[in-house]
């Protein structure tokens, strides 16, 4: 098998050589070939490279590690900050005051709309999100600004727009975290809950449609909880699915990352 690789490594070498015209392999030497021409035979160098990378791991006598921690790598930084923010105490969603500071956070349902029974109550977030600094480079809380206080706050107004939910029903978790970091958390927390209004029922986080986008489709959030009028301008075009379909979507979506709920 190791020479079959090695002799079509060769074999390749004199292709790409032919091609370029010279020994000197440098990527202006193939810009005279067609584009699905260089396609090809980048696929083929790919994959010849994972092929001697496994070649030279077996002869390797010294075994590669496991695994690897890089504490600095986006996704173990949101999986640590993530889990930090989850250790939070829960706060009632209407209750929040401004406060400096970006970050990440979690909303929690704990009424009585049938949509979300499974997680009424429970630890399990309805939503997640994150709320990016006034600057990008912000280094501290006051320099980010009040984004997170204001994005809880219009989640907050949301609500009580809704015709079918009410505030004092949502609690909230929320952490301030260095700038650049909230996203790699919000996509762990995402990742980890599959919130139902991040992955279903979409449209929360919507801040409003512009007059010149009003002829935009209902999202699902705003056609199973009907109250924003900006959702229902003239020009807004009605979701594809109806409220009941939309809660059938919720049970298959809980069924999936719970488990099948019991018979009633």
């Amino acid at each position: 098998m190791t020479q079959i690789d090695v002799s079509r490594l060769q074999e390749l070498l004199s292709e790409l050589t032919l091609c370029a015209g010279s020994e000197h392999l440098t990527g202006e030497a193939f810009g005279h070939l067609g584009i699905q021409k260089r396609r090809g035979l980048l696929k083929t160098v790919q994959n010849l490279l994972e092929q001697l990378a496994g070649i030279a791991s077996q002869l390797d006598p010294i075994a590669q590690p496991n695994a690897v921690l890089d504490p600095y790598q986006p996704e173990v930084l949101g999986r640590f900050i993530g889990t930090e923010m989850l250790r939070q105490p829960r706060h009632p969603l209407g209750s929040i005051k401004q406060f400096y500071g970006a970050g990440v956070y979690s909303i929690y349902y704990r009424g009585d709309h049938p949509a979300y029974v499974r997680i009424k109550g429970k630890d399990t977030p309805i939503y997640v999100g994150k709320a990016d600094p006034d600057e990008p480079t912000a280094e501290t809380p006051a320099s980010q600004g009040v984004r997170l206080a204001k994005r809880l706050d219009e989640h907050a107004k949301s609500i009580r727009k809704a015709n079918n939910l009410e505030l004092d029903h949502f609690d909230c978790r929320f952490l301030v975290v260095r700038s650049g970091l909230q996203k790699s958390a919000e996509d762990y927390l995402v990742n980890q809950f599959h919130p139902v209004w991040n992955e279903v029922i979409i449209g929360f986080g919507k801040h409003g449609d512009s007059a010149t986008t009003r002829a935009n489709t209902r999202s699902e959030w705003d056609t199973l909880h009907p109250g924003r009028k900006w959702a229902y301008a003239p020009g807004n075009v009605d979701n594809p699915l109806s409220a009941a379909q939309l809660i059938e979507k919720v049970r298959e979506h809980f069924d999936a990352i719970l488990g099948e709920s019991p018979p009633p």
